[in-house]
């Protein structure tokens, strides 16, 4: 299975890990932005890494949304949408899909899949997928 992880900056340590436990199973992360979170970042670097993050959503069979998210993760929610990528939105708790300011309407189409728990946890259940 192919995986892209979305997520924000903060969040880079639990997408290193998530990643980590999915590939010890034989699954393939298309790209890692986290490796990039120690260089210098400019105009070019952050135009090569769109274009990576794109094209590995693009080779992904899931996508993964890691929260609390950062702005690109939108971006990157909208266009495994748009593919019909199976999604999984991933938080702590449930608070996050509650009906208030934290929910968005893209989180509850029939594709996007809503997972709660721990980075463990998540990866368990994301490991019994066929």
């Amino acid at each position: 299975m192919k995986f892209s992880i979305a997520s924000s900056l903060k969040n880079a340590g639990q997408v290193r890990e998530l990643s980590h436990l999915l590939k010890c199973a034989g699954w393939e992360h298309t790209y890692d932005w986290t490796i990039h979170l120690e260089k210098d970042i400019d105009g070019t670097v952050l135009k090569a890494i769109g274009e990576k993050e794109l094209e590995g959503v693009k080779q992904a069979d899931i996508v993964i949304i890691l929260t609390p998210q950062g702005r690109g993760t939108h971006i990157e929610l909208g266009i495994a949408i748009a593919l019909g990528k199976q999604v999984y939105l991933c938080h702590r708790d449930a608070s996050y899909f509650q009906f208030d300011g934290n929910t968005c309407t893209f989180y509850w189409l029939p594709q996007v899949k809503r997972l709660v728990g721990d980075t463990k946890d998540i990866a368990r259940e994301l490991l019994q997928l066929p």
